[in-house]
């Protein structure tokens, strides 16, 4: 696929061709990442690769679909060069500017889902708001909500102003500049604090895959005292600007359940634990106390 080429392919060769030149690359995702490039440059669905009825003689469409397969095959992001991602149902746009929104992520929606009655009309901080894909896919379920997302990145939070123009949902969604380690609390009381904030340690972070250290914003992943710091200061923070009887939800990593449950014991009347698709236990809610 990437090298000398004919004028024409059928999907499906075409399919073959850059997939393997994935896999050499060590892609371990070849196949779906494929998938998703094909689909999205030649606007079809994923079964016509297979059913493989028509031919690509287009050079323009031949080289966008090569340029994509070398860029993944260097390790950038899949959705940043499809240029966004599904989050509940919602796309949001995807690049470097900010963390890509994670599918293990719409666990923590789907958990205030529950939590929170359709007709709910109160306020909503989103703490490290990013790309907005939290704060977006919330205020589609919660239309008479008052929704505000704090960054401390103003790249982070010019890509999710473009995200709530995107997905339509300016009006009733502010966003601001807020750093939580250095700026004052926020005034307003909220009813709702979501955040899914740094969390792995400096050693989880020199661990991961090529596409997240040379592509998500580092600052948006690590976290100082193992990966705690930003936890711990969101709950000491949760305690000033969450209303009695708030709900707060978070995200955090492997092994800090205890530490958090354990920290938040003076300031929340119930806490609840919920694991991820994989069995780890990954989201915190918790009750304020009256």
């Amino acid at each position: 696929m990437v090298g000398a080429m004919s004028k024409q392919f059928s999907i499906l060769e075409l399919f073959k061709r850059s997939s393997e030149f994935l896999t050499k690359k060590g892609i371990v995702s070849s196949k779906v990442d494929t998938e998703w490039i094909l689909s999205t440059y030649l606007n079809i669905d994923k079964i016509d690769i297979y059913l493989d009825r028509k031919y690509v003689d287009s050079e323009s469409q031949i080289n966008q679909i090569r340029n994509a397969i070398v860029r993944r095959a260097k390790r950038e992001p899949l959705q940043h060069i499809l240029g966004s991602v599904e989050f509940c149902n919602c796309t949001i746009k995807s690049d470097p500017r900010a963390l890509i929104p994670r599918f293990e992520t719409e666990i923590l929606v789907e958990l205030i889902e529950k939590r929170i009655p359709k007709e709910f009309n109160g306020r909503i901080l989103d703490l490290g708001t990013g790309s907005g894909a939290i704060l977006i896919a919330l205020s589609k379920l919660y239309p008479n909500a008052q929704f505000v997302g704090l960054d401390k990145s103003d790249k982070a939070l010019s890509l999710a102003k473009e995200n709530l123009k995107l997905n339509e949902c300016n009006t009733n969604v502010k966003l601001c500049t807020y750093d939580w380690h250095l700026d004052s609390p926020p005034e307003d009381n909220f009813d709702l604090l979501v955040s899914n904030p740094p969390y792995l340690s400096q050693q989880e972070w020199s661990s991961c895959e090529p596409e997240v250290k040379a592509y998500d914003p580092k600052d948006a992943l690590v976290a100082e005292n193992d990966g705690m710091l930003d936890l711990e200061t969101i709950l000491r923070l949760s305690n000033s600007i969450v209303r009695k009887g708030g709900l707060v939800a978070l995200e955090f990593g492997t092994g800090q359940s205890d530490r958090l449950c354990s920290l938040s014991k003076s300031y929340f009347k119930s806490i609840n634990v919920e694991n991820d698709l994989a069995g780890k236990r990954r989201f915190f809610l918790g009750i304020l106390n009256d």
